[in-house]
Formats: structure tokens, sequence, C-alpha cells
């Protein structure tokens, strides 16, 4: 097996010139770690668990749809 080195294609690669020039801007990556808190703070969980207990009780709802045509299935299988 042969490795390939990118070390060298790296080193020749030309920098951007914001980096170059160290430009500072304005515009971040991320957003500040306040932002995060203030925005998870601010959800509604009580609806949040509402909307899961619902979802879950139409997962259940179609798993014994689901098993009892399955059951039916079977049993027409076996009469034939």
């Amino acid at each position: 097996m042969t490795l390939i080195s990118t070390k060298d294609i790296l080193a020749q690669m030309p920098l951007p010139k914001a980096i170059e020039e160290d430009v500072k801007t304005d515009y971040k990556s991320f957003p500040p770690v306040t932002d995060t808190i203030v925005w998870i703070k601010q959800v509604d969980w009580e609806d949040v668990g509402m909307r899961c207990k619902g979802g879950l009780n139409n997962v259940g709802l179609v798993l014994a749809v689901t098993g009892e045509k399955l059951y039916d299935f079977g049993s027409w299988l076996a009469q034939v």
C-alpha cells in the first residue's frame, strides 16, 4: 500500500488574503454561547413534551394496527 503525503501540497498552497493580512471581521463562524443559551431557555418545553407524547402515541397506534394486520395475514395463510 502506498501512502500519499499531502505535506508538500499544503506547503505550496497560498493562504487566503484575509489570513495573510490578518484582517479582523465581524463575521463569526459560530454564534456566541450566550445566544444559544438564551434560545434554549426560550423553548416552550411543555409544548415539546406534548408533541413528543403525541408522536409516540401515533407510533404505538401504527405498531398496533400493523401487528393486527400481520396476525390476520398469518391466519389467512394458515387456512390456504
